[in-house]
């Protein structure tokens, strides 16, 4: 299903916006959501980011709960790149709470690169989680 979701997303080329390496942006978001952020950042479109708690477990605030970071992306350039991708976590007002940084993935040319990483975050910020801050680095 995930699969038939990114190729819908990557057909719509009109609403990509074309940005330089490094991309940064801000979104409402609320954890066990998905996030288009629909950028083409240097040739490789960003069609999905998420941040799951495992399992679909209830967050627990007083926990440090297994979460993993999800992304999807699409490489249009002729050679595979390498994508970094850090988020920061904030609270309704934008007040910092935490950030994770991915392990940069190999994305090839034309292919499809979805990428599931683990982390552990505490309940009481997965709560008050309302904006992401994504910075997104394409390295040749």
């Amino acid at each position: 299903m995930m699969v038939g979701l990114l190729s819908t997303i990557f057909a719509q080329e009109d609403e990509y916006q074309e940005v330089e390496s490094p991309y940064q942006g801000d979104f409402e978001y609320t954890v066990n959501t998905e996030l288009t952020p629909l950028v083409e950042v240097d040739g490789v479109r960003w069609a999905r980011f998420a941040v799951m708690v495992k399992g679909g477990k209830e967050i627990v605030d007083d926990k440090d709960m297994a979460v993993t970071v999800e992304t999807g992306f699409l490489n249009s350039n002729r050679r595979t790149v390498k994508v970094l991708v850090i988020a920061l976590f904030e609270d309704a007002a934008g007040t910092p709470l935490d950030r994770v940084e991915c392990t940069p993935v190999s994305a090839s040319r034309a292919r499809l690169k979805e990428s599931v990483q683990k982390f552990k975050l505490s309940g009481a910020v997965l709560e008050a989680t309302r904006r992401v801050y994504l910075y997104c680095e394409i390295i040749p």
